[in-house]
């Protein structure tokens, strides 16, 4: 009895979420209403407020489950050879936040709506913690240069904005990914020994 109340709590939890990225992608933080959030997730704005504390709070879990797509998306990418693996976990990440929801939630708005410090408290659990960490491990088997690794992972978090929103404003279009992946090549390649 008790597991099924909890997939019944989870599922409920998670069509919230679904039905408020839809609505934060589109309207924006500010555009997105709670009572047409719960109409599109199918409960009332009363569940809504049972699983999350309010607005801002909603938004938070959908930003962090956006985070946990993103790194989803880069551990998909399998290989032996680390660095190669980054730097096609890096490429199918510039697709995957090029989408509307990416860009507008997790780049956009998440910063200004929980905060520029406390997003990046949240970063560091998923993506951005992930880089990190590869490129930690990279740095201590000498196949990156021994910059500081905080820098270099906030340098490839800037990349990573600028060529996704480079690829969603030219709208998939084949000559700037393939300038977009070339770009990225040499700056990968500047952090080699």
């Amino acid at each position: 009895m008790e597991s099924r109340r909890k997939e019944n709590t989870e599922a409920t939890r998670a069509a919230i979420i679904a039905a408020a990225k839809e609505h934060f992608a589109c309207h924006g933080y500010a555009g997105a209403e709670i009572n047409r959030i719960a109409t599109d997730a199918r409960v009332t704005t009363g569940a809504v407020y049972h699983h999350f504390s309010g607005k801002r709070a909603l938004f938070q879990a959908v930003a962090e489950q956006l985070e946990v797509d993103i790194l989803n998306a880069a551990s998909a990418v399998e290989g032996t050879d680390p660095w190669l693996r980054m730097r096609a976990r890096f490429e199918k990440l510039i697709d995957f936040c090029a989408s509307p929801e990416v860009q507008r939630i997790t780049f956009i708005e998440a910063p200004q709506v929980i905060g520029p410090e406390e997003w990046r408290t949240i970063e560091l659990r998923y993506a951005y913690g992930g880089m990190r960490q590869a490129l930690a491990a990279l740095r201590a088997a000498k196949v990156v240069k021994p910059y500081p690794i905080d820098l270099i992972a906030r340098m490839l978090l800037a990349l990573l904005h600028e060529t996704s929103a480079e690829v969603a404003r030219s709208k998939g279009d084949l000559v700037v990914r393939k300038q977009v992946s070339e770009m990225v090549a040499d700056v990968f390649a500047s952090l080699t020994r």
